[in-house]
């Protein structure tokens, strides 16, 4: 073989090596690295048992107080709410603690309403048997007739809803957020 033909050879040698590691370094880069992340508590949290969210809300229903309105209704006592179950993810057809009717109803309200009767506060609870923790979950305004505020309380989630014939105030809302939340700090459970 000449020289020329050996340089050739070479050449192509060094372009093809080159070639293949630049594809190798670019494909490595386009590999995405996809990682499942799963989620335990770390300490142990605790959690109000269905006896407890009971006491919880009886307390609310007595002690709960809101400015510029009154307690006009409440669902406190034995009440049941059937659901078709595929609502439910199949899990239950009532919406109890263990999903049939001989256990304690999983969701309770307190209504009240202003004075000119054109704006009511409905303040919703609902029990699970998770800790979701203490925090605020979502706030919804339409801006209009209607807002939304929801809240984690342990393993109970707490809405706080205003509907106006008029304009919301959103400063009702919130207060309303807030005097449920200083409520909680004096429940004894």
């Amino acid at each position: 073989m000449n020289y020329k033909g050996t340089m050739l050879i070479l050449f192509s040698s060094v372009f093809l090596i080159a070639g293949c590691t630049d594809e190798a370094v670019t494909t490595e880069q386009k590999k995405v690295e996809v990682k499942t992340t799963t989620h335990t508590n770390q300490t142990k949290h605790p959690i109000l048992n269905p006896v407890q969210y009971e006491k919880l809300f009886k307390h609310m229903n007595e002690h709960l107080k809101m400015d510029q309105f009154q307690l006009k209704d409440s669902t406190i006592g034995a009440d049941f709410t059937a659901v078709d179950q595929s609502l439910s993810f199949e899990k239950r057809r009532w919406l109890t603690v263990d999903g049939t009717i001989d256990t304690p109803s999983t969701q309770e309200t307190l209504y009240f309403e202003n004075q000119k009767q054109d704006t009511q506060l409905a303040i919703h609870f609902a029990y699970t048997d998770r800790y979701i923790g203490n925090d605020l979950v979502q706030y919804q305004s339409n801006g209009s007739y209607g807002e939304l505020l929801i809240i984690s309380y342990k393993n109970i989630l707490i809405s706080v809803q205003q509907n106006s014939l008029n304009k919301v105030d959103p400063d009702t809302t919130q207060e309303a957020a807030k005097q449920v939340i200083q409520e909680l700090k004096n429940v004894p459970v």
